[in-house]
C-alpha cells in the first residue's frame, strides 16, 4: 500500500515539473529577437504573473479598426527591480509606444523591449543580468 501511495506522488509530482516546464519556454524559439517593431496602442489589460508578465493594447489600424496586440516581458520581479514597482503604474486607458520583438508566427504577439509611457518616460525593459542591467 505504501509502495502505490509513493508511485502516485511521484507520478503526480513528475507530472507537475513536467507542466510548468512546459510553460516557460525560451524568448528565442517564440520571438525574432533580431527584429525590431513598434506601435502605439491604449492599454487594455495587464497580467502581473510569473513568470513573463504580459500587457495587452488596443491598436489603431491605418483603416481605423483595432487589433489586439499582446506583449510578453520580463516577470514581475524584474520590472520591479526596473523601478515598476507593480501594475498599478501603468494605467488603463491610458496610450502607450511599445517597442517589442515580434513573434515569429505573424501573430500579434511581441516580447517588450521597452515601454514610452503617456508623460513621456521612457524605461528599457529586457531581460536582467546579474548586475540588475536590461539587456
Amino acid at each position: 500500500m505504501r509502495k502505490s501511495r509513493f508511485l502516485v506522488a511521484l507520478l503526480g509530482l513528475g507530472l507537475v515539473v513536467a507542466t510548468t516546464t512546459q510553460a516557460h519556454h525560451a524568448v528565442q524559439a517564440q520571438f525574432d529577437v533580431n527584429k525590431q517593431e513598434s506601435f502605439m496602442g491604449v492599454l487594455i489589460k495587464v497580467d502581473w504573473i510569473n513568470p513573463h508578465a504580459w500587457f495587452h493594447f488596443d491598436v489603431k489600424n491605418p483603416d481605423g479598426t483595432v487589433t489586439v496586440w499582446s506583449v510578453e516581458t520580463i516577470g514581475p520581479n524584474g520590472l520591479r527591480r526596473l523601478g515598476l514597482s507593480d501594475r498599478r503604474l501603468f494605467v488603463i486607458g491610458e496610450t502607450y509606444k511599445v517597442d517589442y520583438n515580434p513573434d515569429r508566427s505573424g501573430a500579434h504577439l511581441g516580447f517588450t523591449n521597452a515601454f514610452t509611457f503617456p508623460d513621456g518616460k521612457y524605461v528599457k525593459v529586457g531581460f536582467i543580468d546579474e548586475n540588475g542591467i536590461a539587456k
